[in-house]
């Protein structure tokens, strides 16, 4: 359990990193950014990496988050479920940091943590 919490915390924090050092405008225009991205190579591999860090470590705690949540719909009370509300904050307080940014590392993470789940190794519809 605390184990995921810390998850939560690296999240966070690789969150945040995505949001400070993606170069980002208020008016997104393609020579903008493109500019941006040439000027500022470092800061953009270093985003890039927070980002599929930051990804990996999201979907992790979300296929528990999911499991748990197919684990009370079958009638089982889990303790991971307790996990969700906080993942929930984490997402309201990087959103606070950049609102763009944070969609887009939370729906991407939500997405590909989705199709890894394995609905058959854990017991899931059909197993």
């Amino acid at each position: 359990m605390i184990n995921h919490f810390v998850k939560l915390i690296i999240t966070f924090l690789l969150g945040y990193l995505f949001i400070t050092w993606f170069p980002a405008t208020e008016s997104f225009n393609n020579p903008e950014f493109i500019v941006e991205l040439v000027l500022n190579p470092v800061q953009f591999f270093a985003a890039s990496i927070a980002f599929m860090t930051g990804l990996m470590v999201q979907v992790n705690v979300l296929k528990v988050e999911i499991y748990s949540i197919l684990q009370l719909w079958r009638g089982k009370l889990h303790k991971e479920l307790s996990i969700i509300p906080f993942h929930i904050g984490v997402i309201y307080a990087l959103s606070g940091y950049g609102v763009w940014q944070t969609m887009i590392f939370s729906f991407s993470a939500f997405f590909y943590g989705i199709i890894s789940i394995d609905f058959r190794r854990q017991g899931g519809h059909n197993a």
